[in-house]
Parts: C-alpha cells; structure tokens; sequence
C-alpha cells in the first residue's frame, strides 16, 4: 500500500470519529433539551394544569395503569410523577410521567415517558392498536405470559397494513374495530403515530418525552375522538 492511500485511510480514520464524536454530542444535546425540565417550564406546567381547575399530585402509584408499554405488564407500587386529574371533554382522565433509570450515565440515563388515559364507560379486555415493529411477535409471545393477548390480523388490508393489533379477546376486538372506529384509525393521520391500549376502564396513549403542557390537549382530544367513534354494541 503506497504512502497515498495511508494518508487517506488515516484521514479517513479520523472524520469517522469526529463525526461519531459530534454524533453524540448532538444526541445528548437532543436529549437534554428534549428532556430536561427547568423551574420556568415547570411552573409553567402548573399553571397550566391549576388554570383548568385539575388536580396535581407530585408522585403516585401507577399499578392501575400497568399492562404495556412504557409501563412494566405487572407491578406494585409503581411511582409515577406529576399525577394530574380532571374533566376534558366530559370525560375524566388522567396523565402522568413514568421514569426509568437506563444502566448509561449522562443526560440520557433516564427515559421519560408521558401517558394519558381517559375513562371509558365500561370494562373492555385488553387490546393494543399501535405502529407495526418487527418485534411485536416476539414481544407479544413473552407478553402473554401476563395476559398480554396475541397478535392478529382483522382482515381489514388497509388497517392490517397500517396497524399491530394485539388483543386479549379475538371476537371482542373484532367486534369493536368493524366499521367506524377502524375507518376513523386508518383515515386519520394521528393514529399512525400515537399507540393506543385499552383496558379495563382506560383507553390510555402515551409518548417519550417530559409531561408538556402544549401536548395534554392534543392528546386528549384524539383519545377522545376515538372514543366518540366507540361502537354502541361494545
């Protein structure tokens, strides 16, 4: 190899590692910014949630609330932080944040995650409509250990396409997703973006990231869509 190409391959060495370098600096300033909470924004969240007249704790148990993602499928006393309650729409809801501790140091050691959940008028078994990953399957397999459901198909190619339907009760979730409420899913473009998981008297939806006062009402407004197309029979 001539004295050329090792200069190159040299030169080359070193861009990688700078870009790999720059990589994650930008990453950890992505994150921080993403993910920090100073007094300012945090004052600006209460206000927002006293201005509505809801309720705000600052910790809770979210054992309620477990049975998928972000939250473990089973657990007791699970903290959750920035418990807020009230009325949207007529409806009473919920959300929070549940925080992990990755096994990494630095500003992206822990994972944020923000869960809404509205109340439903009856119990429903578990079901779960979300952007398809390659590791449903699999996930879903482990999953049902805890009476996570199964993975099916509803025979719908345009919903099949767009959507992972895990459900507990096949005929329920048949039941409920003809007509309306799948046609509302796979023709609004929020639903391709943002899971939902029902259960029990919560259809819950969630996203990774700081509680923002500038998301909650945009988050419940689509569970609230969704619930408005709700079949009559289910």
């Amino acid at each position: 190899m001539n004295e050329a190409w090792e200069v190159l391959i040299f030169i080359g060495m070193i861009l990688g590692m700078a870009a790999i370098f720059g990589g994650y600096i930008w990453a950890s300033r992505h994150v921080k910014k993403r993910d920090g909470q100073n007094a300012q924004q945090r004052a600006e969240l209460l206000q927002f949630i006293e201005s509505r007249g809801w309720s705000h704790t600052y910790s809770a148990s979210g054992d309620r609330y477990c049975g998928g993602t972000p939250l473990p499928m089973q657990g007791t006393n699970i903290p959750i932080w920035d418990y807020t309650v009230g009325e949207f729409r007529g409806r009473a809801f919920c959300c929070f944040e549940y925080n992990t501790r990755n096994s990494t140091s630095g500003p992206d050691a822990w994972r944020y995650n923000t869960v809404f959940a509205v109340t439903m008028p009856t119990s429903v078994p578990r079901m779960v409509i979300k952007k398809p990953r390659a590791v449903d399957k699999v996930n879903a397999r482990a999953d049902a250990l805890f009476g996570g459901g199964k993975v099916m198909e509803l025979g719908d190619p345009a919903f099949d396409e767009a959507f992972r339907l895990i459900a507990n009760d096949e005929e329920f979730a048949r039941s409920v997703l003809t007509g309306s409420l799948a046609q509302f899913l796979t023709s609004d473009p929020r639903a391709k973006e943002e899971p939902l998981r029902f259960q029990g008297n919560d259809l819950l939806t969630w996203y990774q990231g700081r509680l923002r006062p500038q998301d909650i009402d945009q988050k419940l407004n689509y569970l609230c869509d969704v619930l408005d197309h709700w079949p009559a029979q289910a």
